[in-house]
C-alpha cells in the first residue's frame, strides 16, 4: 500500500535525532553558539576536533532533513498557513545548514578567520531560530482541526519561545533560551512526524 507521507515523517524523525546527537557532542564545548566569548568557543572547538566534526555533520544533515520534513508537511496538509510556515521553517533550516560547517572549517584556519567563521555560524543559527518561531506559529494557525489540539498548542508555544532566540547573536541570555525552546520544537517535530506517518494508515 502506498504511503506518501512516510518519507516526510522519517525525515522529521531523522532531523530530530541528528540535532540531539549534535547537541550531545557539544557538551564539551560550553561556549558554543554564544556571543559572550567567541574566542573561548574557538579554543574549545580546536581542543575537541572529534566532537566538532560530529556536531557539524549531524547539524548539517539534520537541518536538511528538517527542510524535507517541512516540504512533506506542506504537501500533506496543503493549508495556506501551513505552506507559509513550511517555507519559513524549511528556508531557515537550509540557511542554518549553510553555516553549521563553520566550526569544522575553523579547525583549519588562523584564529581571526576562525572567529569570523564562528560568528557566521552564530548569525545563521540566530536567523534559523527566528524563522523557525514564525513557521511554528503559522503551523499553529493552519493545522486542520483533525490534528491533535495539543500539537497545535505546542506549535504556538514553541514558536513564541523560539522567537527571542533569534537575538542569540546579541547576548548569551538569549542563547540560553535554547535550553527551553530547543526541546519544545524538537518534541513538536517528533509529534508531527508521527501524525504524518499515521495518516498513511488511515
Amino acid at each position: 500500500m502506498p504511503r506518501p507521507h512516510l518519507p516526510a515523517g522519517l525525515a522529521g524523525l531523522l532531523g530530530v535525532l541528528l540535532n540531539v546527537v549534535a547537541v550531545g557532542a557539544l557538551q564539551v564545548v560550553p561556549h558554543t553558539y554564544r556571543p559572550g566569548d567567541v574566542p573561548a568557543w574557538l579554543a574549545e572547538t580546536v581542543a575537541h576536533p572529534g566532537a566538532t566534526t560530529v556536531s557539524a555533520w549531524a547539524f548539517t544533515v539534520g537541518l536538511v532533513a528538517l527542510a524535507a520534513f517541512c516540504a512533506g508537511l506542506a504537501f500533506a496538509v496543503r493549508s495556506p498557513w501551513v505552506v507559509v510556515g513550511a517555507c519559513l521553517f524549511g528556508f531557515g533550516a537550509l540557511l542554518d545548514a549553510a553555516g553549521t560547517m563553520g566550526p569544522l572549517a575553523a579547525l583549519h584556519v588562523d584564529q581571526n578567520t576562525g572567529i569570523g567563521l564562528l560568528w557566521m555560524s552564530l548569525l545563521l543559527d540566530s536567523a534559523f531560530n527566528g524563522l523557525l518561531g514564525l513557521g511554528l506559529i503559522c503551523f499553529a494557525i493552519g493545522l486542520p482541526a483533525e490534528w491533535p489540539k495539543g500539537l497545535r498548542v505546542l506549535a504556538l508555544v514553541a514558536g513564541v519561545v523560539s522567537l527571542p532566540v533569534a537575538l542569540q547573536f546579541h547576548a548569551d541570555d538569549f542563547a540560553r533560551l535554547l535550553a527551553v525552546a530547543g526541546p519544545l520544537w524538537l518534541v513538536w517535530v517528533t509529534g508531527a512526524s508521527v501524525v504524518l506517518m499515521r495518516r498513511d494508515r488511515g
